[in-house]
């Protein structure tokens, strides 16, 4: 039986609306267990989980981090200085270069890279664990999977993201500083100098705070898609396609509405 139009929209809408439903519950209990829960006598101690997640979530993604990053700032600075170069005007490159890895390319940057990379591993590895019955396991052995499965996953990303944002917004100046030095000409203490009066603790701290967010994203939507998988093997490649496909669309959203508060 072929459904209308009307019918269609409100099963996208109803399908939004448990999906936002399901992140929010998700988060609810991630912030919980990772603040006023550390107190509750029903807290499970995971040994190991957490560094365990460090490494697999974030740790290594460090190398494709600061390559791609890295080769972002050096195209953007590139174009930049040429453009700049024929108004007389090369020295306000660092500016325009630390400013813009801060506030958008490296933390974008970094949460979309995350969100291929560690965002699909998630979902995989919890979609699986769904299919195989392992969660209902969890269950019947009186362990809450959000303890188990979410938790970790979540402070991991938290700590993670900000981290590798500082990372790729490095390696961003680094290419700048390459530019500005090599082609433009510029030395390196007038570098640094307007390096310093660009930057500041405010733009710091947006910048970190956007990874934060970005991160929360990235670990709910997969943890989400993960445990709402249903049927077999091939459930599997569609929640790990969905979970990207969601991410990113979150991410850019975020960051769209992010420019509206900051600026």
């Amino acid at each position: 039986m072929r459904t209308g139009l009307v019918e269609q929209v409100g099963d996208v809408v109803y399908a939004l609306y448990y999906e936002l439903k399901h992140i929010v519950y998700l988060l609810s209990e991630s912030i919980y267990w990772s603040t006023l829960g550390r107190f509750d006598k029903m807290r499970l101690p995971f040994k190991g989980a957490f560094s365990l997640q460090m490494i697999r979530l974030g740790s290594t993604a460090t190398a494709i981090v600061f390559l791609l990053t890295f080769l972002v700032g050096l195209t953007l600075s590139f174009q930049s200085a040429v453009q700049l170069e024929t108004l007389g005007a090369g020295v306000y490159l660092v500016r325009g270069v630390a400013v813009t890895m801060f506030m958008e390319i490296g933390p974008l940057i970094t949460a979309i890279i995350l969100a291929g990379r560690s965002g699909s591993s998630i979902t995989a590895e919890i979609a699986s664990m769904v299919v195989q019955e392992e969660v209902k396991a969890l269950r019947v052995m009186g362990i809450h999977p959000v303890q188990y499965l979410v938790l970790p996953r979540f402070q991991a990303m938290s700590i993670a993201t900000p981290l590798l944002t500082m990372l790729a917004n490095a390696a961003g100046c680094f290419a700048g500083y390459l530019v500005a030095t090599l082609y433009i000409g510029l030395p390196t203490s007038l570098f640094i100098s307007e390096l310093k009066e660009s930057l500041s603790i405010v733009i710091l701290a947006k910048s970190l705070f956007k990874g934060l967010i970005f991160g929360w994203l990235i670990a709910l939507v997969a943890v989400s898609k993960g445990l709402s998988v249903r049927g077999g093997a091939d459930a599997v490649g569609t929640a790990t396609t969905k979970c990207v496909v969601f991410s990113i669309t979150a991410i850019i959203l975020a960051d769209a509405a992010f420019s509206f508060v900051f600026y």
